[in-house]
């Protein structure tokens, strides 16, 4: 997989410049929605920094904005986030 952080190329008119943790953010509430992620599998973000050649804190925002979208949550302020919405 390309890591996220990889620019668009100069000139290209389908480029998408949004901001790094949308892109993954948007990513992985696909992985929900197809049923790749379950519900109740947790989501570790050190985890999804590695595998989307992302820092930690575009991870943590991330998983934030699928928080903010019901897409997962955590119990505690340590706790890692869980899929809560089930996918097709």
């Amino acid at each position: 997989m390309e890591s996220i952080a990889d620019l668009p190329m100069l000139n290209d008119m389908d480029a998408d410049y949004s901001p790094q943790y949308v892109k993954v953010a948007r990513i992985l509430r696909e992985k929900i929605e197809s049923g790749q992620h379950k519900l109740g599998d947790t989501l570790p973000a050190t985890d999804l920094a590695q595998e989307y050649g992302v820092s930690i804190r575009v991870a943590w925002h991330a998983l934030a904005m699928l928080a903010a979208n019901r897409y997962v949550s955590r119990t505690g302020h340590f706790d890692p986030y869980r899929v809560t919405r089930q996918g097709s």
